[in-house]
């Protein structure tokens, strides 16, 4: 089992950044968990990989969402910054 991949270091693109133009709060109302606030129902995915978790989602919102709480508990974290070739 590959285990719950999250990317090792934030993209220098990442949504998260400080000087991004995104609506981040936006974005992540698109995820959030309408019954339970400030809780996701999902994760952003990197967009450089089609399956790792974003850094910057990673690091601010780990213990947020079901799964990013399973993954830390059971120790099936993995970081890896190997990128798919839609990145």
């Amino acid at each position: 089992m590959n285990g719950f991949i999250v990317r090792a270091t934030q993209c220098r693109t990442c949504i998260y950044r400080r000087d991004s133009p995104l609506d981040l709060a936006g974005l992540e109302r698109a995820i959030a968990d309408p019954r339970l606030p400030g809780f996701f129902k999902g994760y952003r995915i990197c967009h450089h990989t089609t399956a790792s978790c974003c850094r910057g989602f990673w690091r601010r919102n780990r213990n947020n969402f079901t799964l990013g709480q399973l993954a830390q508990r059971l120790g099936f974290v993995r970081f890896s910054d190997k990128e798919d070739d839609n990145g």
